[in-house]
């Protein structure tokens, strides 16, 4: 079934890359400059020029790009990889609310000249994700990973500390600042191994993806940790306080799904489906992981793709 919309629209090369054919077999990181403001978007895409982009948008938690070898069966897929760090990672600049960073996203696809995009979006990078899929034209399937949408989820935490440090987080600025600290000094203490083993406990899959990937998580570990307390509580407030741009039925006629890991837990699972089931977009389980399932299920991932738009 074929639920991409303009499918029409050719894939045509990004017109902003600075480094050529390189890319068609290494992943590489660069800055793009967009509009008259000069905003710095940090970006990384694999593949071919030819290739319908797949773009996922990243999370707080994994703040870098899918490992080579996803993106190598994207690629013989039809499918080349971009990773996108939002304002407020790495060298993207910082800007001051989630729809000024949908914006930014949206004019760097302008710029670029991507058209025919399926668009991944991971954990915090949700509420983006959710604007961009109603909003952008260049858009053409979405999917929404690991999302919480407008749902009570801080029982869901494991440990339990871990889960007071997020809620602290959204609380005030002194608490965002206190809990980032926290965090960073916990990671600082016992290493990214450690700190992501420990949160992401709850999933064998994603302990798993920790484990295989030490490169990606330490990579990872060393963008997320230096964010400002400011950007903590922006990537925080939509999905623990609720996103008021999350109505109901929003996305019933648009081309999108919802994707969450079989090993997460039950209650869990019945939020998801509820919210889901509000929003208007069907959902579906891959085998693997939780927080990191469109990674650690990437196989998977690759083949509910083709098996729902055109590549």
């Amino acid at each position: 079934m074929n639920l991409g919309r303009n499918q029409k629209q050719p894939s045509r090369g990004n017109l902003l890359d600075q480094i050529g054919d390189k890319k068609r077999v290494l992943r590489f990181w660069q800055t793009a400059t967009i509009g008259n403001s000069e905003d710095r978007l940090e970006y990384m895409q694999f593949g071919g020029d030819h290739l319908r982009p797949l773009v996922f948008l990243t999370s707080i938690e994994y703040p870098t790009s899918p490992p080579w070898g996803f993106c190598i069966d994207a690629a013989n897929s039809g499918f080349g990889v971009f990773s996108i760090r939002r304002p407020g990672f790495g060298a993207s600049d910082p800007v001051a609310s989630i729809d000024q960073q949908a914006a930014i996203i949206e004019a760097f696809f302008e710029e670029a000249g991507l058209e025919n995009i399926v668009l991944v979006s991971v954990g915090s990078a949700n509420p983006v994700g959710a604007r961009l899929a109603l909003k952008s034209r260049r858009v053409t399937f979405s999917v929404f990973a690991n999302c919480v949408f407008n749902r009570d989820v801080m029982g869901e935490f494991r440990p339990a500390w871990f889960g007071r440090l997020l809620s602290q987080t959204t609380e005030s600025r002194a608490g965002a600042r206190i809990s980032l600290g926290a965090i960073r000094q916990a990671g600082k203490q016992f290493g990214s191994q450690w700190f992501y083993q420990t949160c992401f406990q709850k999933s064998p899959g994603d302990v798993a993806y920790v484990k295989t990937y030490p490169r990606e998580m330490a990579e990872a570990w060393e963008i997320a940790s230096a964010i400002t307390p400011e950007t903590w509580q922006q990537e925080l407030q939509p999905s623990l306080n609720g996103d008021p741009f999350l109505r109901d039925g929003l996305f019933s006629a648009v081309p999108a799904l919802a994707i969450s890991g079989m090993e997460t837990t039950d209650s869990w699972k019945r939020g998801f489906e509820s919210e889901a089931a509000r929003l208007g977009v069907p959902v579906s389980y891959l085998t693997s992981g939780d927080i990191l399932v469109p990674y650690q299920s990437g196989t998977e991932l690759l083949t509910l793709l083709k098996a729902k738009v055109a590549a």
